[in-house]
């Protein structure tokens, strides 16, 4: 029984690692800021800004990357897209545009746009997942151990070693 618990606990010591990798994963690639954020502390490090794309801001010229201003609670960041073309960039639609700040031209240069993601929905649906699956190991694996150990009770084990063979068979 001891080597039981031994192997749950290294299974749930690597999910703890996975667990904090996928954190650290979050923080470095996925969280966004306001643009308020971004005014008050500008960084030449690349960013993801979370917004939406004002009504009548969106300006497509033929030749010249489009620019839009950003919002988020009446505050405003001029955005200029320089990314391939994008079916997502369109008025009154919450994105996340990935870029820097160019505080020469003191616009937001965003290279590319994404869909803001549901982080809940997709928090909880891997939790409720993986957890119904280790409960449901954990408990198969225990049942196993007793079932194993009733019928070592009940019969008179032999290992293969005892078994009569003769030891030249013919044919």
């Amino acid at each position: 029984m001891k080597a039981f618990y031994i192997r749950w606990g290294i299974v749930l010591c690597c999910l703890a690692v996975v667990a904090l990798l996928g954190i650290e994963r979050y923080g470095r690639e996925v969280v966004t800021i306001l643009p308020a954020q971004l005014l008050q502390k500008p960084s030449a490090s690349v960013a993801r800004v979370s917004g939406m794309v004002r009504a009548g801001s969106l300006i497509r010229s033929p030749g010249l990357a489009p620019v839009f201003e950003l919002m988020q609670d009446e505050i405003s960041l001029a955005v200029r897209y320089v990314g391939p073309p994008n079916d997502n960039l369109r008025e009154i639609k919450t994105l996340v545009v990935v870029g820097r700040w160019d505080p020469r031209a003191r616009e937001f240069v965003a290279e590319e746009i994404r869909v803001v993601p549901n982080y809940g929905f997709v928090t909880s649906a891997y939790l409720v997942g993986v957890l119904s699956i280790l409960i449901f190991l954990f408990t198969m694996e225990r049942r196993m151990r007793l079932l194993s150990a009733e019928i070592r009770e009940e019969t008179v084990y032999q290992s293969e070693e005892h078994i009569d063979t003769p030891k030249n068979p013919t044919i």
